[in-house]
């Protein structure tokens, strides 16, 4: 019995097949099929059996399973805590972030981090741009994810860094409606649609001044949550105003179901995210680590 056995056991039980883990793992079917048969030998029972529904567990491997994914996240910590023996990337983060990032790039920057330095504790949270400036300022957080104007400046407390990330706005609206035949749709030609709110204080902010000078949006729903927002502009129930990031990849786009247009003032400028460090941070090089892999 070896660590590559339990590992291909590992991985055979997440697939339920043995042909897609042995893609996984980069090794032939023939040679993973093989390694398990030599296990199930040494143990005496089969963990697996084939059917057409897949390669799933027998009753003994059900019970042996959970037992391997253990020694498997043993070794996992053991080799983790020798690793930060060597290392200079100790400590904790405590990192707060607007709802973008933490929809498009936190988690897949925090997965490879914690394959890197699984030893790190990394707290995450989402919260709202002034706040996290105020966290920051005060010092009660490590890292601050905001997005920023392009000559936005903070105070002497505050260290920008920025994320190489920028995003425009984009008009979104159901598949075929009349606006799409604008190439660009200004303010005062939507204000006779359903609008649907995205409910955060940075579009407030910018609907605000609009509403003050131009009378009020037809406001029909409000949420905070990007997948309700879209896929309610999906449903013909109103049209809203999002950030292009926030539809990169999402399927309604992929599938024509969502439109989206260039829309002008008060949202003709992008944005620049970038993330907020106190100058009398601690775990310096742990914060800088981590913003690298914010960039890539």
């Amino acid at each position: 019995m070896n660590f590559e056995q339990l590992s291909y056991v590992k991985k055979i039980y997440e697939l339920e097949s043995i042909v897609h883990a042995s893609e996984a793992m980069h090794i032939s079917q023939s040679a993973m099929s093989q390694s398990i048969a030599n296990l199930e030998s040494e143990l005496g029972y089969k963990i697996f059996n084939r059917s057409r529904k897949g390669t799933l567990p027998t009753e003994v491997g059900k019970r042996l399973i959970p037992l391997i994914i253990d020694i498997l996240e043993a070794q996992t910590s053991l080799l983790s805590e020798v690793e930060a023996l060597h290392s200079n990337i100790k400590g904790s983060l405590k990192i707060a972030t607007i709802p973008t990032l933490f929809n498009k790039i936190v988690p897949k920057a925090l997965s490879n981090f914690k394959k890197d330095y699984a030893h790190i504790d990394v707290e995450v949270f989402e919260s709202d741009r002034q706040e996290i400036i105020k966290m920051i300022e005060n010092n009660e957080i490590d890292i601050g994810l905001i997005g920023k104007t392009e000559n936005e400046t903070f105070s002497h407390h505050i260290v920008p860094h920025s994320l190489n990330l920028s995003t425009d706005f984009k008009l979104i609206v159901p598949k075929k409606s009349k606006l799409s035949l604008k190439s660009m749709v200004e303010m005062e030609s939507i204000k006779q649609f359903p609008f649907v709110l995205y409910d955060r204080n940075f579009y407030h902010n910018n609907f605000k001044a609009f509403e003050d000078e131009n009378g009020p949006l037809k406001i029909v729903f409000r949420t905070n949550n990007p997948s309700v927002l879209i896929k309610t502009v999906s449903e013909g129930l109103g049209v809203s105003i999002v950030s292009s990031l926030m539809l990169e990849d999402d399927p309604f786009i992929l599938n024509g179901l969502i439109e989206m247009l260039p829309i002008g003032s008060p949202f003709d400028y992008y944005i620049y995210f970038t993330a907020l460090t106190n100058v009398d941070r601690v775990n310096e090089q742990t914060i800088r680590t981590f913003i690298e892999y914010l960039k890539n």
